[in-house]
């Protein structure tokens, strides 16, 4: 017997965290019975979410796939009129499906899905160390003197936001004709924000890894199932 959130997380209806307050709300239902927290399950009863019932199967085969978002796509569950999301670009058995690590729409490159949501946790949270790597462009830059030391030394000490919030990048470097940015935690629209706060605007946002793990040849618009290798890269 399993733990109810534990459960939920490894069928990736939510982390154990999101679990408990489904759970709370009334909205986790076993054998017609409304669940409560702290109880354990043998996997073949009549679980169900909102309705939705969720089978021991969906529990007992961690999935991640490795997904190259292209821009103008959102990476939200919820659907919206004239716009779309990335679960428009995957087939139907992938729609259930946590994002762990969103990207705003604008911005491009590596996401990943699980079923997996303590998996998912464990890839956004900084405590576990998955550092993100992302490639950038700013306007107007070949009018600008800028320098990996000068970008460097504005960020590494912090750029308070409008908002009164405090963001960093763990690094910046010049590569290629683009500038890659290493974070070790990732807040919404951190790049962007960070840079704004020196006076730059982000032209082009990509990412291109999540820890040790990368885009490869992944084409844009494109996803692949990681395989064990893979997947030890993100739970080591």
């Amino acid at each position: 017997m399993i733990y109810l959130t534990k459960f939920l997380a490894q069928a990736g209806v939510a982390s154990r965290r999101k679990a408990e307050d489904l759970i709370r709300d009334g909205r986790v239902k076993i054998n017609g019975e409304r669940a409560e927290l702290g109880v354990m399950v043998e996997g073949d009863e009549d679980i169900r979410v909102s309705g939705k019932v969720i089978n021991s199967a969906m529990a007992n085969k961690r999935l991640i796939i490795a997904f190259n978002k292209p821009v103008g796509y959102t990476c939200t569950t919820r659907s919206f009129i004239n716009e779309d999301n990335i679960f428009s670009l995957l087939p139907e058995k992938y729609k259930n499906l946590i994002i762990a690590g969103r990207l705003d729409k604008e911005s491009r490159g590596l996401i990943l899905l699980t079923n997996d949501g303590d998996l998912a946790n464990k890839i956004t949270h900084p405590r576990f160390g998955h550092d993100k790597k992302y490639l950038v462009r700013f306007a107007g830059e070949d009018r600008m003197e800028l320098t990996e030391r000068k970008l460097y030394a504005r960020a590494k000490d912090g750029i308070r936001s409008e908002d009164g919030e405090m963001l960093t990048a763990k690094s910046i470097r010049r590569e290629g004709d683009r500038w890659a940015v290493t974070l070790s935690e990732g807040k919404k629209r951190h790049i962007r924000r960070l840079f704004a706060g020196m006076g730059l605007k982000v032209t082009d946002l990509q990412r291109v890894n999540i820890g040790e793990l990368g885009l490869g040849g992944l084409p844009i618009g494109s996803y692949r199932e990681l395989a064990d290798k893979d997947i030890n890269k993100l739970i080591k």
